[in-house]
């Protein structure tokens, strides 16, 4: 009979640790930011980081928002960041100013910056 409680209680242990491993990898897919939906935020914001307007538009600010808010985890910054990054490398007349200046143009504090030259490990 008490070998029966201890398997009993391992099999309960197993099956917790499986939960808790779902759980983890639910919570890191959910984290997960895909370039398309770095993409369609900071579209608005191409007229502005290529010098043809002085000022953000709003759609822009709330794109970068929108950002900020999905990049949560430190793997969601870095993909955040290496798709800025491709973006930004399409951007032949990327402003530099323009882009660095765009968190605070905003109010919007994004500590990923909108470079060709960032390093994403980081």
């Amino acid at each position: 009979m008490m070998m029966m409680t201890k398997r009993g209680l391992a099999c309960a242990i197993l099956a917790l640790a499986v939960l808790c491993a779902l759980a983890t990898m639910r919570a890191q897919a959910q984290q997960a930011v895909s370039c398309s939906t770095v993409e369609s935020a900071i579209a608005p914001c191409a007229q502005y980081l290529t010098g043809q307007q002085n000022t953000p538009p709003a759609g822009c600010c709330s794109g970068l928002r929108s950002i900020h808010q999905a990049a949560t985890s430190t793997q969601a910054r870095r993909d955040t960041c290496t798709c800025l990054k491709q973006i930004a490398s399409r951007y032949s007349n990327l402003k530099d100013d323009a882009a660095r200046a765009l968190p605070g143009q905003c109010n919007v504090p994004v500590p990923i910056p909108i470079s060709r030259d960032v390093d994403c490990s980081q």
